[in-house]
């Protein structure tokens, strides 16, 4: 155990943000953080990192725990570049590596069999073993291997305090990462990541030693790297066995549990309650009334559970069917400041079908939908409607809201068929109550804009949904009652979301923009990343010679590429293995509960994973040339 909270409170005044808590850390375990915006997560968090004080209760660490913490939006101040910064994680390694080399010039300049060249060459033997110890010779591959993995190589040069907001938050992260502190405190990490750079980033966690705590909305993060969530509500924490999924389910079934209990108990103390007032003043049955007296004063109480606020009711509808294909774009193409974000693109929707339109960041997707939906007469190629067709666009800028119009008047001016007592209802279902239907729009939080955004869709009868991060500022109850209404529209969708649990949930066809076209998968994002995994295996194999080679020296030159490129196939399926058998053997009882055990096969991990990342680089360069 690295840190143990006992019977913690915290308070703000009179103000109780929880009590009672009792939570345990133990190495090697991967926490998720989940609770309702205000419910007292970071304020948790400050706690476990010491920033605050608990009201009574205590903390216990474990002597000498390092803890990394990275905080939302953090501004990161440095005025190194950031390959420097980097660097200076290691500079223990490099100032060894510094010395090794000045020993072995003052070798050289020694005579062989010298007491000095003795001395100095013990030196070097006693450096040496430190830095491979220490794996100082492999630090610079290390900084680019998580600058690369995040995304972050291309602002190596750059200073860092010139970086914007979001590129300093993962550079900060990118230096956390290679810290490695034995607990890891990371607070909504994946925000501005994109797909590929979330996949590398699960892998790395998944693969290093530290302990993780994590506050995130990405359900599918969560799912893939936690084995525990704790749920703050109601000012306390509750801890559940697994990941986000099962979480959902343990605590549905923990709360259907103290239901019953609590019914079962009410009727017992009904009862006695009853038998007591019948039977306290005969003389006869006094003695058996005070005994059920003292009965019901020694019952421990078992409370009602406590109802999570209710998340919002969406519902999409239309009454009129579109034509075979609502929506088809033909040689699209579109940039600015001489950039081709989308060059000729394609695509095709047929009537009822989801689809997500995934891209790395800076692709073209936000702007893609956007072109879609405002149908502008002068872009190169053609948008197509079918008929019959009624479309609703969210934007996630909310960019057709009025910041000067209050709620109310913000449907109702869009819907003037409406009555008010229909739109203060609609309003009500997206959880906007009576409070803030007053309010101005810009006075609104970003989740409650988001819902006014969808409300305006709802009162509408679109049969297409273009839908621009739709999830964005929306908490977890509100992303999954999105996610359930989508499944029930009928109409057809095109969504565009960084949130991959939301995609695997609704898509049907994942489109993918890459290199500036459009790539057609069936499925959902699961189905998506297995059918590029599959690719990415076969593309070598499909490779074909593309020009003749003018001498004997250059067949021969091709001759041993395509040689080594098999032998690293091979090398790199038989690593993979061997890294799917470690982690198997990390999840065995007799392995992850005796801690020798689980060093030695998480070294062998360690160093499986090196292996497997240097064949992987030899032959991408490879593949390249």
């Amino acid at each position: 155990m690295i840190l143990q909270m006992k019977s913690a409170e915290f308070r703000y005044a009179d103000n109780v943000i929880f009590s009672g808590v009792n939570l345990d850390i133990n190495e090697g375990d991967s926490i998720g953080l989940v609770g309702a915006n205000g419910a007292g997560k970071s304020t948790l968090l400050g706690c476990i990192c010491g920033e605050l004080s608990l009201f009574s209760g205590e903390v216990i660490r474990k002597n000498g725990l390092t803890i990394g913490y990275l905080k939302q939006n953090c501004d990161f101040v440095s005025s190194n570049t950031l390959y420097a910064e980097m660097m200076s994680v290691f500079h223990y390694h490099t100032q060894l590596i510094e010395q090794i080399n000045q020993v072995a010039n003052q070798m050289a300049s020694c005579p062989f069999d010298s007491d000095e060249y003795k001395k100095l060459s013990s030196k070097y033997h006693n450096l040496t073993l430190e830095a491979d110890a220490k794996d100082a010779y492999s630090v610079e591959v290390k900084v680019k291997t998580v600058l690369n993995g995040m995304g972050m190589m291309q602002f190596a040069d750059r200073v860092v305090s010139t970086l914007s907001g979001g590129e300093k938050t993962k550079a900060a992260l990118c230096k956390l990462l290679l810290q490695r502190p034995e607990l890891m405190i990371l607070d909504e990490p994946t925000n501005h990541l994109d797909y590929k750079t979330l996949d590398w980033l699960e892998n790395f966690l998944l693969s290093t030693k530290c302990t993780l705590l994590v506050v995130s909305h990405d359900r599918y993060f969560l799912d893939k790297i936690c084995t525990s969530i704790w749920d703050v509500q109601h000012q306390e924490v509750v801890a559940y066995k697994g990941n986000y999924t099962k979480y959902r389910l343990l605590k549905a079934e923990r709360i259907e549990n103290q239901l019953r209990a609590y019914e079962k108990q009410q009727k017992e103390i009904e009862k006695l309650t009853d038998y007591i007032a019948r039977n306290k003043v005969r003389a006869s049955t006094a003695d058996m009334a005070k005994s059920r007296e003292k009965m019901l004063d020694r019952m421990e109480i078992i409370n009602a559970p406590k109802a999570d606020e209710r998340p919002p009711r969406f519902a999409f509808s239309y009454s009129n069917e579109p034509s075979e294909f609502p929506l088809t774009i033909q040689n699209f193409t579109f940039g600015y400041d001489q950039k081709v974000l989308l060059d000729g693109v394609n695509l095709q929707i047929r009537r009822g079908q989801k689809v997500a339109l995934l891209g790395l960041n800076g692709t073209g997707k936000s702007t893609l939908i956007r072109r879609i939906a405002s149908q502008n007469p002068y872009d190169l190629g053609k948008i197509i409607f079918g008929k019959n067709v009624r479309f609703g666009f969210y934007d996630q800028e909310n960019v057709n809201l009025d910041g000067n119009l209050r709620v109310l008047d913000q449907l109702w001016f869009d819907n003037t068929r409406m009555s008010q007592t229909d739109v203060r209802g609609l309003l009500a279902q997206v959880t906007l109550g009576a409070d803030d239907v007053y309010k101005l729009v810009k006075e609104l939080s970003g989740g409650e804009r988001a819902k006014l955004g969808l409300a305006m869709l709802m009162a509408k009868d679109n049969n297409l949904l273009l839908l621009d991060e739709p999830t964005n500022h929306l908490d977890l109850p509100s992303r999954e009652a999105l996610e359930d209404a989508l499944k029930q529209y009928t109409g057809t969708l095109l969504v565009v979301s960084h949130d991959r649990y939301f995609v695997n949930s609704i898509a049907s066809t994942i489109v993918e923009l890459d290199n500036k076209q459009l790539n057609v998968y069936t499925g959902n994002y699961d189905n998506f990343i297995a059918s590029k995994a599959q690719t990415v295996v076969e593309q070598p194999k499909q490779q074909k010679p593309t020009s003749t080679y003018r001498n004997a020296k250059q067949r021969a030159e091709q001759t041993n590429k395509a040689k080594r490129l098999k032998e690293l196939e091979k090398l790199i399926t038989e690593l993979e293995e061997l890294v799917q058998d470690l982690q198997n053997q990390m999840a065995l009882p007799e392995v992850a509960s005796d801690y020798s055990k689980l060093s030695v096969v998480m070294q062998q991990l360690d160093d499986a994973n090196c292996q497997l990342e240097n064949a992987l680089a030899e032959w991408e360069a490879l593949s390249q040339e």
